[in-house]
């Protein structure tokens, strides 16, 4: 056999090309890994913040909704039926059955208080210029006492682990929708209420069977519990929630009258079964003659702190007629009169909300710098932790209908 075509079928790599093929495969994979770990990051950054923008955004809407609902008493909204001029001996500015305190409640009608539209409780040391720490794992509040003013202990027990740092509302109104009232007869016993049946889906719609109803026109409204509803007809008596019977003395216009539903809700911040924090909305609702029902509705998790300032008419006596114009902007405790807090609430006139949301999922990119800007929300600062999570603050203010001029 030739020599030389032996050393050719013997010819193969050499260690050393085995090595430098090698080093530029590992170096080309390195590449490649890089290339997917910068996506992923990317890939997880835009999606928390397209879902941390999506939750605060609803939200927003949500809490604007329902606060622009507040006071709303039919043809005329709260803050107007309770100026002295008109009200009378035998017309009430509202009259309402609910005039002793519901089991498990300390205050008198709460959280029935329909001559309240909105009442909020402010966090203790969670003001403008205050700092309030974010724990990675969200803190239930210690008590009722933790808000000033305190809240009722029956509402407290209702919270859904309320965290600590964080404000309440509630909020009392008809709502939207009301059903032409078609007849009013005190003198019944029970005393009845009937109105056109076409348009009964209208006090039904998103709740089968309820009991709290509101009746207004121009001059006169009432908020009652119904001992009975079939379709259309409605009567009233005492018992259940009602400690009183309507008196008559209202003289509802018939053709200009409505009967709407009363709603009660409040809003708050809760731990979930996750244990991450969550906007919780607690609605209180009754079926004809039942007792009170409490319902906690998750509405958007992440959301961290919800902070609220009220701003106040510059008009705050009960004697003078509301200007109009928003004069201060305070925290539910700071509210005047102080010593009429029921009139301090109905001179409110729109609310400036802060929400601090952060991201469901932690992060893969890497926290701020230190030194970085801390987080802060209608003047409240936040200390926040380094778990990951993308954190933001939304903030907006929502003028409460018919509480600006021209009242």
């Amino acid at each position: 056999m030739n020599r030389s075509a032996a050393r050719v079928r013997e010819a193969g790599v050499s260690l050393i090309e085995l090595m430098v093929a090698l080093l530029i495969g590992s170096l080309l994979l390195l590449g490649v890994l890089q290339i997917f770990e910068a996506s992923r990051v990317s890939y997880q950054l835009s999606t928390g913040l397209a879902r941390n923008q999506e939750n605060a955004r609803f939200a927003m809407d949500f809490l604007q909704r329902e606060l622009r609902m507040a006071g709303h008493l039919g043809c005329v909204n709260d803050q107007s039926r309770f100026l002295p001029e008109n009200t009378s001996g035998t017309r009430l500015a509202l009259a309402s059955t609910f005039t002793t305190t519901p089991a498990g409640y300390t205050t008198a009608s709460f959280p029935l208080r329909f001559d309240m539209g909105i009442q909020g409780f402010e966090f203790v040391g969670s003001a403008g210029g205050n700092q309030v720490t974010l724990p990675a794992t969200p803190v239930v509040a210690s008590g009722a006492a933790a808000w000033l003013p305190q809240v009722d202990a029956g509402l407290y027990g209702n919270l859904s682990n309320p965290v600590a740092g964080s404000d309440i509302v509630v909020l009392r109104y008809f709502s939207p929708m009301g059903a032409q009232m078609q007849s009013f007869n005190p003198a019944a016993t029970p005393m009845t209420i009937s109105v056109d049946a076409t348009q009964v889906p209208r006090l039904t719609e998103g709740l089968a069977n309820p009991g709290l109803f509101g009746i207004s026109d121009c001059m006169n409204a009432a908020v009652f519990q119904a001992t009975s509803r079939t379709n259309g007809l409605l009567t009233v008596g005492v018992g259940g929630l009602n400690a009183i019977a309507l008196t008559g003395n209202e003289s509802f216009v018939i053709g200009q009258a409505r009967v709407y539903r009363a709603e009660v809700v409040v809003f708050y911040v809760g731990i979930n079964a996750s244990q991450n924090p969550s906007l919780y909305r607690l609605r209180y609702s009754a079926v004809p003659g039942g007792a009170l029902v409490v319902e906690n509705e998750e509405l958007v998790e992440g959301v961290e702190s919800l902070q609220l300032r009220y701003g106040q008419d510059s008009a705050t006596s009960a004697t003078v007629r509301p200007t109009g114009n928003i004069g201060s902007g305070l925290v539910a405790s700071a509210l005047l009169p102080t010593a009429d807090p029921v009139t301090a609430w109905r001179r409110v006139g729109s609310v400036e909300i802060g929400l601090v949301v952060r991201s469901t999922e932690r992060a893969a990119a890497p926290m701020r710098e230190a030194g970085a800007a801390e987080l802060s929300a209608l003047g409240v600062r936040f200390a926040t932790p380094d778990d990951g999570r993308y954190r933001a603050v939304y903030e907006d203010t929502i003028a409460l209908r018919n509480r600006l001029f021209g009242n």
